[in-house]
């Protein structure tokens, strides 16, 4: 998999988890869940003028570096952190953290949280979901896996099952455990698009029969 079909891969996976916490997200805003891309990856094209004079390479810029501690990204953060800070323990805030950490794409910063997560709410489905997102941006498909299938067997939700659908059918190659899983997310989704992606998946397994 290229570097551009694993950012595709990661975004959509941070969108599956808009369907896990529909309660305090919104589906579209994070995207959907896990897609197999097969769009080539862009080329570069050469500028047709030189391009403007540059700061020399190890010279922070001020007003660059100003500008991005304003950026609305580093002041979400900085009032996430604050919140951790108050209450370490508080699950949403620590999975915000997450899932903005690995938007960013500090993967490691995002597992720190997650597992933080992990340890205050045990229970929680969502910790699981959130690592095999993490996992499955650094290609590690039998790993993320593994966390998907911790997460539906502590709540099953047709979001996690449609990601395992594709991770088994398009990266650890096992059809038969990615059409139960697409099956399985059928059932359970109640978002149309969602459905609609679901539903394509399998008309894939009906028209290899």
């Amino acid at each position: 998999m290229t570097e551009s079909s694993r950012r595709i891969v990661l975004g959509a996976l941070l969108l599956g988890i808009g369907v896990m916490f529909a309660a305090s997200v919104v589906w579209r805003l994070d995207g959907k869940p896990l897609v197999h891309d097969h769009a080539p990856a862009a080329t570069a094209q050469a500028p047709a003028q030189m391009p403007p004079a540059q700061t020399a390479p190890g010279t922070p810029d001020k007003a660059k570096m100003e500008q991005a501690a304003q950026s609305p990204q580093a002041m979400a953060i900085m009032g996430l952190m604050q919140k951790m800070k108050e209450n370490p323990n508080d699950v949403e805030t620590l999975l915000a953290l997450a899932q903005t950490f690995a938007e960013q794409g500090d993967m490691e910063g995002a597992k720190d949280m997650v597992q933080r997560a992990t340890v205050a709410a045990p229970s929680d489905h969502r910790p699981p979901y959130l690592m095999g997102v993490v996992l499955g941006g650094q290609g590690k498909w039998q790993e993320a896996a593994e966390q998907l299938e911790r997460s539906v067997s502590l709540k099953d939700d047709a979001s996690a099952r449609y990601s395992l659908g594709v991770i088994w059918r398009y990266h650890l190659k096992d059809e038969a455990k990615a059409r139960s899983h697409f099956e399985k997310a059928a059932v359970l989704s109640h978002d149309p698009s969602l459905t609609s992606m679901i539903k394509a998946e399998i008309d894939k397994t009906a028209g290899t029969k």
